[in-house]
C-alpha cells in the first residue's frame, strides 16, 4: 500500500455511500415549462404542465391548471398552490 490515503478502502455498509437524489421543485418545474411553453396554445400548455408536474407529485385543480395555463402563454405571474393530498 502506498503511503497515500488513496488506496485506504473503509468497511462499510452500502447505506454509508448511499446517494440521497433529490427530485426538481415546484418551481424548478415551474420555470422548465415557461421556459419551453410561454406563447403556445393554453391547451397544449395545460396538457403539457399537468403531466410535467405530476412527476414531482403535484396536481392542479382543473381551474388552477387552465389559469395556469393561460398564465403561461402570456407571459403572467401565477402563483402556484397545488392541492394538498389526500
Amino acid at each position: 500500500m502506498s503511503e497515500t490515503t488513496d488506496d485506504v478502502r473503509t468497511a462499510g455498509t452500502d447505506a454509508d455511500h448511499a446517494e440521497v437524489t433529490v427530485g426538481p421543485s415546484l418551481s424548478e418545474v415551474d420555470a422548465e415549462v415557461r421556459a419551453k411553453l410561454t406563447g403556445q396554445p393554453v391547451a397544449a400548455i395545460a396538457e403539457q404542465s399537468e403531466q410535467a408536474f405530476a412527476t414531482i407529485g403535484v396536481r392542479l385543480t382543473g381551474e388552477q391548471l387552465a389559469d395556469y395555463a393561460d398564465a403561461v402563454s402570456t407571459g403572467s405571474a401565477f402563483a402556484l398552490e397545488p392541492v394538498p393530498e389526500g
